[in-house]
Order: C-alpha cells, then structure tokens, then sequence
C-alpha cells in the first residue's frame, strides 16, 4: 500500500502553541488510516468492542483505553468495530514534540523521554493506570489558565512514564496477524487511498482477492454493512476529519468523492444530524488550544 496516500492529519496548533485538547461526545467512533507530526495521548470511555489500529497491531478495545503515540509516521485508526454504545467519550490530547527538546538532558525529564521513545511504536496503559491518570485529564480538560494547563499536562506525562503496567502495540515490523483482522486492515486502506474515486465492489474483492460474493459476505459479516453503506459511511467520516480541518465544504465533498455539494448536504445531515456547516461550527466549541 502506497504510505503517501495514507491521510496525513492538520493540526489546528501554531508553532507558538504548546498542546490542543478535544474533549468530546459521539455516538460513533471511526477515524480513517492518519498519521500526524504531534505526539498524541488518546483516551477513550464507552467504547467497548471498538476496534483499535496502530501500526500492525489491531485489537478491540474494552470499556476504557488510553494510547499514548510518539511517532510521526506511526499509522493509527479507529472503527466502530462491535461497539453498540451511543453515548461515547473521548478526550484527546495532541502537542508538538519539540515541547520537549529543551529538557533533552535534564535529568527530571529522563522518565518522560523514554516514555515518548517507548510510545514510538504506540503504548496502551492498563486499567489500574487509567483510573489514577484520569482525574487528571479531567482537570485538564478543565483547566482555564494555559500555564498551569501545561503543568499539568508535564504532570500527567510523568507519571504515565512511572507506570510499568503498559504494552508496546505495533511490533514496528511485519507481524502475522490474524486472518480476518487483516482484510479488514486492507480494506480500510483501500478505501482510503481511492476515497476521492468512484470505488466499485468488485475493484476492492480484487484488490483482497476475493470474489465479488465472497467479499460482499465477508463485509456483512464483520460490518453489519452492505458495500454502499460502508462506502457512504467511510466517506462521511473522513469528511468529518477534513471539515475540522478548516477545509471548504465544497473541497471536502469533492476529496471524499461526492459528487456534489446538495448531495453531500443531505447525506451529511442524514447520517450525522446536522449539516456540515453546523458540524464544523460545533467541532470549534470542543477543542481548547494552550
């Protein structure tokens, strides 16, 4: 898979920022194949049988989650997965790693550097250190003074490096994965890279493979979603990625492969309960930038 095509993420932080944080509410929860230059701590409530990727590793996740990446080009994605609940709560937090260059050699920072160097490869925390860190993304999210939003931030970040109860998620190489897991990775992928395109079923049952019946079985299966629904599906939460974005409503139609705007609108606001405009206004009011 051609890695250039994968969707790279635009941070809405200047170079005079120090974090973003999103704290947000949805009743869905799927993020297509992304990477980013900042460094990024995920939390996720709610969200049991979702399914988490992260490099070559993918997993379903349990009620709560927390994922720390620290790699540029570190691939990352969400999808609803099995996951029923409506009612789901993310707080994501996203700085710029040169936050840290200055404390290269200080001592007191050793714990966090290594943190970041281990989260290279993408870190998921226990359950027993999700519970004493999470208060404190509660006061962050909180936080109305950017000085102490920060300290706290240093904070949360050092002892996410104190904790030994953690697990490296992408083997940064190639891993035999499972079987289905597989397919269903490819099959994100291939969407993503053609998603300005009019992708026909029997490209895609090519491209994993498979005949056009098998593929239409294997994706009811494992989606609950007919091709033309998944399809309609992937592109309207990409737009949602591109319209946080600041790009133009009419540009984002185009790149997630609607054939126009009227139609985008009444799709958007179908699936979503409000039109993109409205969905890009709401999005403003959940991210704080320090």
């Amino acid at each position: 898979m051609n890695f250039s095509k994968i969707y790279r993420e635009k941070s809405p932080l200047s170079d005079k920022d120090c974090f973003v944080v999103f704290d947000r509410r949805k009743s869905t929860f799927t993020f297509p194949i992304h990477v980013h230059p900042e460094y990024e701590l995920n939390f996720v409530n709610g969200a049991t049988g979702a399914q988490r990727i992260v490099g070559d590793s993918v997993e379903y996740i349990a009620e709560k989650d927390l994922v720390l990446i620290a790699n540029p080009e570190l691939k990352h994605a969400w999808k609803d997965g099995n996951c029923k609940n409506k009612n789901i709560h993310e707080i994501t937090i996203q700085f710029h790693p040169q936050l840290f260059e200055q404390f290269e050699h200080k001592n007191q920072f050793s714990s966090i550097l290594e943190l970041f160097h281990r989260a290279s490869k993408g870190l998921s925390f226990s359950p027993n250190t999700i519970e004493k860190i999470q208060p404190l993304l509660q006061i962050i999210t909180m936080e109305t003074d950017g000085f102490y939003s920060v300290m706290r931030l240093f904070i949360l970040l050092y002892e996410l490096s104190k904790s030994e109860d953690y697990r490296q998620l992408s083997s940064g190489g190639t891993i035999e994965m499972n079987r289905t897991n597989e397919l269903l990775k490819q099959l994100h992928e291939f969407v993503s890279d053609n998603i300005s395109k009019d992708i026909r079923i029997t490209e895609i049952a090519r491209a994993l493979n498979m005949s056009r019946s098998t593929f239409a079985r294997f994706l009811s299966t494992h989606t609950q979603m007919n091709f033309t629904d998944y399809l309609l599906d992937f592109r309207i939460k990409t737009a949602t990625l591109k319209l946080k974005e600041g790009i133009s409503i009419a540009q984002v139609s185009e790149e997630c492969g609607f054939n126009s705007v009227s139609y985008f609108y009444r799709v958007f606001k179908k699936m979503k309960g409000i039109n993109p405009a409205e969905f890009r206004d709401e999005y403003k009011k959940q991210q704080v930038i320090i």
